[in-house]
Protein backbone atom coordinates (compact mmCIF):
# COMPACT_ATOMS: atom_id res chain seq x y z
CA UNK A 1 0.00 0.00 0.00
CA UNK A 2 2.68 1.94 0.76
CA UNK A 3 4.49 1.80 -2.84
CA UNK A 4 1.40 2.39 -4.06
CA UNK A 5 0.62 5.97 -2.23
CA UNK A 6 4.46 6.96 -3.05
CA UNK A 7 3.82 5.97 -6.89
CA UNK A 8 0.74 8.00 -6.98
CA UNK A 9 2.31 11.00 -5.44
CA UNK A 10 5.30 10.67 -7.48
CA UNK A 11 3.32 10.88 -11.11
CA UNK A 12 1.30 13.80 -9.53
CA UNK A 13 4.29 16.04 -8.33
CA UNK A 14 5.76 14.83 -11.76
CA UNK A 15 2.56 16.04 -13.80
CA UNK A 16 2.26 19.06 -11.85
CA UNK A 17 5.85 19.98 -12.31
CA UNK A 18 4.80 19.15 -16.44
CA UNK A 19 2.16 21.94 -16.01
CA UNK A 20 4.64 24.24 -15.11
CA UNK A 21 6.85 24.24 -17.11
CA UNK A 22 4.37 24.03 -19.74
CA UNK A 23 3.11 27.52 -18.70
CA UNK A 24 6.94 28.76 -18.15
CA UNK A 25 7.73 27.50 -21.60
CA UNK A 26 4.69 29.88 -23.02
CA UNK A 27 5.81 32.86 -20.74
CA UNK A 28 9.22 33.12 -21.60
CA UNK A 29 8.17 32.43 -25.49
CA UNK A 30 5.63 35.42 -25.52
CA UNK A 31 8.05 37.75 -23.40
CA UNK A 32 10.55 36.76 -26.20
CA UNK A 33 8.19 38.07 -29.02
CA UNK A 34 7.74 41.06 -27.83
CA UNK A 35 10.92 41.94 -26.87
CA UNK A 36 11.94 40.78 -30.80
CA UNK A 37 8.67 43.19 -31.33
CA UNK A 38 10.47 45.48 -29.51
CA UNK A 39 13.74 45.92 -30.72
CA UNK A 40 12.78 45.51 -34.38
CA UNK A 41 10.79 48.61 -34.16
CA UNK A 42 13.27 50.89 -31.87
CA UNK A 43 15.52 53.78 -33.68
CA UNK A 44 19.31 52.73 -34.42
CA UNK A 45 21.65 53.83 -31.70
CA UNK A 46 23.92 54.78 -34.02
CA UNK A 47 24.28 56.20 -37.15
CA UNK A 48 27.14 56.34 -40.27
CA UNK A 49 27.22 59.13 -42.45
CA UNK A 50 28.31 59.29 -45.23
CA UNK A 51 31.54 60.89 -47.39
CA UNK A 52 30.71 64.47 -48.88
CA UNK A 53 27.75 64.99 -47.17
CA UNK A 54 27.73 69.21 -46.35
CA UNK A 55 27.80 70.67 -43.15
CA UNK A 56 24.59 71.37 -43.20
CA UNK A 57 23.26 68.27 -43.92
CA UNK A 58 26.02 66.46 -41.39
CA UNK A 59 23.81 68.87 -38.69
CA UNK A 60 20.40 68.18 -39.64
CA UNK A 61 21.31 64.27 -39.06
CA UNK A 62 22.41 64.97 -36.02
CA UNK A 63 19.09 66.93 -34.90
CA UNK A 64 16.97 64.25 -35.94
CA UNK A 65 19.36 61.38 -34.28
CA UNK A 66 19.21 63.93 -31.06
CA UNK A 67 15.53 63.96 -31.21
CA UNK A 68 15.09 60.43 -30.78
CA UNK A 69 17.71 59.90 -28.37
CA UNK A 70 18.55 61.41 -25.23
CA UNK A 71 22.00 61.26 -24.55
CA UNK A 72 24.30 61.64 -27.40
CA UNK A 73 27.80 60.94 -27.59
CA UNK A 74 29.64 62.18 -30.98
CA UNK A 75 32.78 59.97 -32.22
CA UNK A 76 34.66 61.31 -35.38
CA UNK A 77 36.66 58.56 -37.06
CA UNK A 78 39.02 58.47 -40.27
CA UNK A 79 37.62 54.94 -40.91
CA UNK A 80 40.00 53.00 -40.42
CA UNK A 81 40.27 50.77 -36.99
CA UNK A 82 37.79 51.63 -34.24
CA UNK A 83 40.02 52.56 -30.92
CA UNK A 84 36.86 53.36 -29.17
Amino acid sequence: MAELLLIVSLLGIFAFGFYIMCRLDRFLEENRKSLLKENESREPSEILLPQGLSESEILCAIRRFRETHRNVDIILSDGKEDEY
